[in-house]
């Protein structure tokens, strides 16, 4: 059986090197995991919109589905609102209308933004920069202010801890104000992974977001759902939850396994 491609995308600040128990758990169990990187992420001089991050995003899915693979993709945080608006045009079900058979068969937010078109990630803060945003002298990049505790709280290994903050780079704000363009949870099953001890995207944001999405949903027909999952996490549950996380993710891109070239299904 052939098992679908896993994309990461990761959130402001973070590299995909951030994924790295995740991806090793899951490249374990047989499965290809690439994690994206954000031309947002540490950029000089700073983005002025999202539309280098979606770009990033398409170009890997499409890459993978050219070359035979489902895919189910993981957002973290921010990376939620580019990366949904990356997915226009590239869900299985868009590519098969073409006569191309593979393309993104779930997608999965992580404490991430699940946002309607039209909403940018300032709409999700209220307006306004959080009190813990730490700007560069020209306003256009930021870095967050104690990061252990907004993101790694329930780290225990003060090596790990250190490492984590020293590799976060300068965020791109002007991506923040980036309309999505895509709400890609209309049509194609989705799973939302909440964190209820999140630091830097709380519990009840994460909640209302998912209740929107539900709610938009049964008013389509409910014919699309979100699945919902808990985690007793902090913001970073791929590095302190790998294993729940993971499982997580296998239970959905199990049930996406295909036969391979050259196998044939017990019904032949």
């Amino acid at each position: 059986m052939t098992k679908p491609v896993i994309l990461l995308v990761p959130g402001a600040w973070h590299s995909p090197s951030g994924f790295a128990p995740l991806t090793n758990y899951l490249t374990q169990h047989g499965y290809i995991v690439e994690g994206i990187s954000l031309p947002s992420v540490g950029s000089s001089p700073p983005q002025m919109t999202f539309d280098a991050d979606v770009q990033a995003i398409a170009s890997a899915i499409s890459r993978h589905s050219d070359e035979g693979s489902d895919i189910v993709i993981l957002f973290h945080s921010y990376g939620g609102i580019p990366g949904t608006s990356a997915c226009k045009g590239l869900l299985k079900s868009d590519r098969s209308s073409t006569g191309r058979n593979r393309g993104i068969v779930h997608l999965i937010y992580c404490c991430a933004f699940a946002v309607e078109e039209g909403v940018c990630l300032m709409d999700g803060l209220g307006g306004q920069p959080l009190p813990w945003f730490k700007f560069s002298s020209d306003g256009k990049s930021l870095m967050p202010e104690t990061p252990e505790d907004k993101f790694y709280h329930d780290i225990d290994d003060p090596k790990l801890l250190q490492e984590l903050v020293s590799n976060l780079r300068p965020q791109s704000y002007g991506p923040y104000f980036s309309k999505s363009t895509y709400a890609a949870w209309r049509d194609v099953h989705s799973t939302y992974v909440m964190c209820q001890e999140d630091q830097a995207l709380p519990f009840e944001v994460q909640r209302t977001m998912v209740a929107n999405v539900k709610k938009v949903l049964a008013e389509s027909g409910g014919r699309i759902e979100m699945q919902v999952h808990t985690l007793d996490s902090s913001h970073s549950p791929f590095l302190s939850r790998p294993k729940e996380l993971g499982d997580i993710v296998r239970s959905v891109a199990e049930s996406f396994q295909t036969l391979g070239q050259g196998e044939l299904s017990s019904e032949s």
